[in-house]
């Protein structure tokens, strides 16, 4: 407990903290505060890279390659503003790109050593105090604020928003030991994440949960008390099987995790099926430089307001054409493709390669470029992690004598 406070009070934390505030702060505007959120902690990220850039940190040649190619991307977006459709979506968009710019830039500045402690250390605060909040919410009967608009208040985040944060928690406890208030914590996430409904965040965190102990298969190892503990849940599972199922079926909507049934009447997923058909017709009929970006909104719904196609693949294909598509690929194949062979070895690595790649699925089904900045921010702290690891790993040890 000591060791989790003097982290908490560490500067490493406060520049981490910020930056999540930074990032999220279109998930905390409902709380009541006299400056835009936004505005605010982007204002304090400043002022803390006033004071490290005074050290500039050389990174490795794949760091470069990897933020090259997503600065490559955002520089044709902003070229794209010559031939854009939209007049309306287009100013909003190249607002997000410009976070989006600093989200990249801010960690490169800011960071001089590795910050997965600190990282881990702010997984646990906010899972603790989402989990506290939704409790509150759920016990004085107002989850519906999630479901209805008539009931919403404003600004609230959508429960999607939760839910993907929430299985980011999830995979960051497995850093842990697997001891009793850690595994009480990741049941609590799992229900919590059954009643927000939201099919997404945990269809998105089991198979990054496949992926991990794929991965991590080699490491894993199996002592008396994983094998008890494996044991005892298949005894529970054989006497309790009925009272479980009742449980279940009393407390989870299971329609709602019906993909069958969701594919052919669930009203959202038949939206995002028709919305990512139309983009894809969007770049059949412009196919080298697309619409321009802000665009979607004007080809998805004849309007030039706010709308995308729920992928950002196809978002980047109708509005910049082939080469931007290729180029969003890229940024994703480069980063999955080359670390392969490094977090294998690392845990600390492989936690934070898969909760890239969590947000990354979440991209994939309803995402946007106005909130890509979460996504960056994963690879950004990965690629922080995982240049100054390496740097220490190839430092030649000192001669004792």
């Amino acid at each position: 407990m000591k060791d989790f406070f003097s982290t908490v009070f560490s500067f490493n934390f406060f520049k981490i903290f910020i930056y999540f505030l930074f990032v999220f702060s279109g998930s905390i505007k409902w709380i009541p505060f006299p400056i835009d959120f936004t505005l605010f902690f982007g204002v304090l990220c400043v002022v803390v890279l006033f004071f490290e850039i005074k050290t500039i940190t050389i990174f490795r040649k794949e760091v470069y390659n990897q933020i090259s190619i997503i600065f490559l991307l955002m520089l044709l977006f902003a070229f794209s503003n010559f031939y854009t459709v939209s007049y309306v979506y287009s100013d909003k968009k190249n607002e997000a790109m410009l976070l989006n710019f600093f989200t990249v830039l801010y960690p490169l500045l800011a960071f001089k050593n590795v910050i997965f402690k600190e990282l881990q250390r702010l997984m646990y605060v906010i899972g603790i105090f989402t989990i506290c909040i939704l409790f509150y919410v759920y016990f004085t009967i107002t989850f519906i604020i999630f479901f209805d608009k008539t009931q919403s208040v404003e600004n609230l985040p959508t429960y999607l928003a939760v839910g993907i944060m929430l299985s980011a928690c999830f995979v960051f406890s497995l850093s842990s030991k697997p001891t009793i208030s850690v595994i009480v914590y990741r049941l609590i996430i799992l229900f919590l994440l059954t009643q927000l409904g939201g099919r997404g965040p945990l269809f998105n965190l089991i198979l990054s949960l496949c992926i991990y102990y794929v991965l991590n298969l080699k490491n894993l190892k199996f002592n008396y008390k994983v094998v008890l503990s494996f044991t005892a849940a298949i005894l529970v599972m054989v006497f309790y099987l009925d009272n479980i199922i009742e449980l279940v079926l009393e407390n989870v909507n299971v329609d709602r995790f019906n993909m069958v049934k969701a594919s052919s009447e669930d009203g959202s997923v038949l939206y995002r099926v028709f919305v990512m058909k139309r983009g894809l017709e969007t770049f059949y009929e412009h196919p080298f430089t697309g619409l321009g970006i802000g665009s979607s909104g004007i080809a998805l719904t004849g309007e030039d307001q706010v709308e995308f196609p729920h992928n950002l693949i196809v978002e980047s294909l109708m509005e910049l054409g082939i080469l931007g598509g290729l180029l969003y690929l890229g940024i994703y194949i480069y980063f999955f493709v080359y670390h392969l062979k490094y977090i294998r070895k690392d845990k600390k690595l492989l936690i934070m390669y898969i909760v890239s790649l969590l947000f990354f699925l979440e991209d994939m089904k309803s995402g946007s470029f106005d909130s890509w900045r979460i996504s960056l921010m994963w690879i950004s702290l990965y690629v922080i992690q995982y240049n100054f690891q390496m740097n220490s790993k190839a430092l030649p040890e000192k001669n004792t004598k």
